[in-house]
């Protein structure tokens, strides 16, 4: 009886740690995107938020040049330019004078 109870007691806890290691997965989603137009020079990097990556909606995330996350949606003309400008910007400082 007594290493059913010292069973019981060690499968609680190790369900317990593993709620604990499991909430720490959370994702850093956009729940919402906005319309209002986000000046480059302010912009540093972007990325893509998608919803089979386990967010509710698609996103285009702007990166500040301060580290502030800034979600716009992801089909808007100006979002799509800004995304070019970046890439554009990217490959230069990659790749610069054409190497």
């Amino acid at each position: 009886m007594q290493q059913l109870h010292l069973l019981c007691l060690s499968l609680l806890v190790l369900r317990l740690i593993l709620d604990v290691q499991g909430g720490n997965n959370v994702l850093d989603c956009c729940l919402r995107t906005r319309e209002t137009h986000i000046p480059a020079r302010i912009v540093r990097d972007y990325r893509l938020q998608l919803v089979q990556d386990g967010c509710d909606i698609p996103a285009a995330v702007f990166i500040t040049t301060k580290g502030k996350r800034l979600c716009a949606p992801p089909q808007a003309p100006w979002v799509l330019r800004l995304q070019a400008k970046l890439k554009t910007s990217s490959a230069r400082r990659a790749n610069p004078q054409g190497k």
